[in-house]
């Protein structure tokens, strides 16, 4: 598997993007991407972010980066989670 600079955590993109880290989540936009969690280094918006974009990543909560991937997977009601 080849890894990118870009895709550690600890780096920030030119736009003070920070790599927090890889979920391990599928991208549901771009095939056989990996989701990884981005937080603004400005405003501190936590986000998804395909692992091929966050070289050139703004932010979508002040910077008008396009909307971020889901961080979280979401369960179905049942017994056992509230």
């Amino acid at each position: 598997m080849r890894y990118f600079k870009s895709t550690i955590p600890g780096f920030k993109n030119q736009n003070s993007q920070e790599v927090i880290s890889k979920t391990g989540l599928q991208s549901k936009s771009v095939r056989g991407q990996t989701i990884y969690h981005l937080r603004c280094g400005q405003c501190g918006h936590n986000y998804g972010s395909n692992g091929c974009d966050i070289h050139l990543r703004r932010c979508p909560g002040h910077d008008g980066g396009a909307k971020g991937e889901r961080l979280l997977i979401e369960h179905a009601p049942n017994l056992f989670h509230s």
